[in-house]
Parts: C-alpha cells; structure tokens; sequence
C-alpha cells in the first residue's frame, strides 16, 4: 500500500489547499484596465454566488474521504471517487461554460466509475482479490488515521482545481475541447484496466499474470490511463487560465498553482508509488519467466518514479 509514505507527501500538500480559500475569497476587480482585451474577460467572469462555495468544495474533498475512519483503505478508494464526484456534480449544478459542463462530467464519470467498480469488487469477489480486510480497531486507533484522512482530503481538493479555472472562464477554444476529450480517454483506459484485471484474476486465481487487451501494451492501464487523464485535467486549467489575458490569469492564479501542486502529488501517488511499487513486486514474483520477460519487453509501464519507499 502506499498509504504511509504519501501520508508526508500530502501532509505538506495540504498548506496549499488553504491558498484558495484565503486568496480567492477576494472579489474580482470590477473596474476595468484602460485598453486592453483582459478588461472584458474580468467583467464577463460569473459572480462568485453562481459557483460552489469554497467550504462546499472543501466538504465535497472531506466527506468522502471520512469514510477512512472505518477502512484505511476507503480514504483513498471509495473516499477518492467520491470526492471527485462530488466536486464534479457541485459544478453541474451551477450555470457554466459548456467547457466546464464537460469538464465536471469527467470527474463525475471517473468518481462515479471508480466507485461502482469498488462496490462491485468488494460484494461479488474474494477478500484476496479486493483486499478491503477488516480490522478491529479502537475510537483512538481510528482517530490516528486523521493524518491520512485530512491529507488525501487536501490532495483531492487540489485535484479539482482546474474545474474551478474552466468554470469561470467565458471564452474556450478547440485545444481546450481536446483536453477534456483526453480526460475521458485517460479515464476510460484506466476503467479498461480495472475491468480486465478484475474479470481474468477472478478466473484464473489472484497470482495469474494478467497480460491481454490493454496490458499487451500498457503494463498498468489503471495507473496509467488515470494519470493522463489527470494530467489533461490539469493542462486544460492552466491553457484555459493562460488564454484568456492577464487580468483572467491573475484572478485564477490561486487555482492555478493549486491545480499545479494536485497534479504534482497524483504524480508521485501513481507513478511513485502505486506503478513503481507494482513494477517490484512483478518482477520479484514473475521475474525469470518466459512469459514476464517477453511481456515487459514489448510493454510500457507508463510514467514511474523510483522512490525509496515503493516496495
């Protein structure tokens, strides 16, 4: 698991998902530059009322991923998706760009996805398999995971930033739609994964290398098809916040460098920890065959970084 060694990774993330709150409880300039194209993008942003409140989108973060008190394991599954769902469904509600729409929708669809795999894992299949074992633990124990529990809240509330950026923003462009398209794509590879992984290990045993459909080419489809679509999410508040003038930039720059700060640590989650740690492992337990030489051969193991901690 890679709980606690991203629990001092998220714990310095979590400074930063107070940036927003203190910074953009400002109100937007309403007074115009003299001449330039910036003053209209900053009259024409919607008000602040027409947009989820900040503490909302802090409990959209923190609810879910409360659900940690009861499973460890739940803060960073079904309290992941849940936060991503919840942050992508206060958007729907509001009046919004159809840019953001679409942007809310991939959270929604990844949040949504993910949980309903999770619930599915966890009623129809084997312990072995889903791994959500239970633990007898005391009220004391429980508040001890408060650490994790707050800094897997901080990460995700970062990582729905850019919905913030693309929510506010009145004008979009062809670039901006193919980064929303590459959200659900990376998603969607990531669903992919899961499902087979999940359906060929049920099959043929926990310790069966899984090594067909997007596994011939990708060697974690999960992880790697969540991190582009993570990293599309990211690139479109950042072309978004940087297309729009200066006046636009400055006024989102709070979500900017928090989007910025989110997609640094899913980085480290996925490709430092979960990608690299599973890398380990296949090798320590499939190493020397015919059939895992010849499949990392012609394979990708996606973005992965060697860290210390990954086992």
């Amino acid at each position: 698991t890679f709980l606690p060694s991203a629990v001092v990774m998220l714990r310095d993330f979590l400074l930063a998902a107070i940036i927003p709150h203190a910074i953009a409880l400002r109100p937007i300039a309403t007074r115009p530059p003299p001449h330039t194209r910036s003053s209209h993008v900053t009259a024409s942003l919607p008000p602040p009322a027409a947009l989820p409140s900040l503490p909302s989108l802090a409990a959209a973060s923190i609810l879910p991923t409360c659900l940690g008190f009861w499973k460890t394991g739940y803060a960073v599954s079904y309290g992941y998706g849940g936060a991503m769902l919840a942050a992508g469904a206060l958007t729907l509600r509001c009046s919004v760009p159809a840019l953001a729409q679409a942007h809310a929708l991939a959270l929604v669809f990844y949040g949504l996805r993910l949980n309903l795999f999770l619930l599915y894992r966890e009623l129809a299949l084997p312990e072995e398999i889903h791994q959500m074992k239970k633990r007898g633990a005391s009220f004391a124990d429980r508040l001890k995971r408060a650490p994790v529990i707050l800094g897997c809240s901080a990460l995700y509330y970062l990582m729905a930033a850019p919905l913030r950026i693309s929510a506010v923003a009145p004008t979009s462009g062809p670039a901006a739609a193919a980064l929303v398209a590459c959200s659900f794509l990376g998603f969607g590879i990531a669903a992919l994964g899961d499902t087979i992984k999940t359906y060929v290990k049920a099959k043929e045993g926990k310790g069966y290398l899984v090594t067909s459909g997007p596994f011939r080419y990708l060697r974690h489809p999960n992880y790697t098809g969540e991190l582009f679509g993570w990293t599309a999410s990211a690139l479109l508040g950042a072309l978004v916040a940087l297309s729009q003038g200066a006046s636009f930039a400055r006024s989102v720059l709070p979500w900017l460098i928090g989007s910025a700060v989110g997609w640094v640590g899913i980085l480290f989650v996925l490709a430092g920890e979960a990608a690299a740690g599973l890398e380990k492992k296949q090798k320590a337990k499939y190493g020397g065959t015919p059939k895992y030489e010849e499949w990392v051969q012609g394979s990708w193991a996606g973005p992965v970084i060697a860290m210390g901690g990954s086992k």
